[in-house]
């Protein structure tokens, strides 16, 4: 845990300044939360976030944009979680044709806990999201990027790095603004 708040809180919080021009453009302020793994006293959780939501006291009840590393990837998720109030009348208000009017190298996924639950971004298996969402009490709905360790994005500069997040970010906001 120590490790995590030495070494990726700081980065997530220069993120959140590094964002700070990208997300003013949207309508209404969004607020920021590194995630503090406040019931872990010993074993680091697999992965740790930043999360951006409307809300200055939580996320996790919203949809929201959520900054990430597993030990192998980075991510950048639009989120609508389980535990999200009304999640299938917000996801019921964004147009499919947005969704999937993203660059291909955007992924979905069902499951946040889940590394491996993404697939590509394409009109099958966001179909297949949007079943699940329909049928399954329990869904999650995630659309944005992953950067595997090894590839390109960890081989450019911290400020190409920083350049690409900022682009998935912007790339995602117009639909959170849908979803919201």
């Amino acid at each position: 845990m120590g490790k995590i708040r030495q070494r990726l809180d700081p980065k997530f919080e220069q993120t959140v300044i590094d964002l700070q021009a990208t997300l003013a453009a949207f309508p209404v302020p969004l607020y920021a939360h590194v995630a503090q793994h406040r019931r872990r006293t010993k074993n680091p959780p697999p992965d740790s976030w930043v999360a951006f939501s409307t809300s200055k006291r939580g996320y996790k009840r919203l949809p929201h944009l959520e900054i990430g590393l597993w030990e192998d990837r980075l991510y950048i998720w639009l989120d609508v979680l389980e535990e999200a109030t009304d999640r299938r009348d917000h996801l019921n208000q964004l147009p499919a044709t947005q969704v999937l009017a993203l660059p291909a190298t955007f992924k979905c996924a069902d499951d946040h806990t889940d590394k491996l639950a993404e697939r590509p971004l394409t009109a099958a298996t966001y179909q297949d999201l949007m079943a699940v969402q329909a049928t399954q009490r329990h869904a999650e709905w995630l659309v944005g990027r992953t950067f595997l360790r090894g590839t390109a994005f960890f081989e450019t500069t911290p400020d190409q790095q920083r350049t690409m997040i900022q682009q998935t970010v912007a790339a995602l906001l117009p639909l959170y603004r849908q979803l919201i």
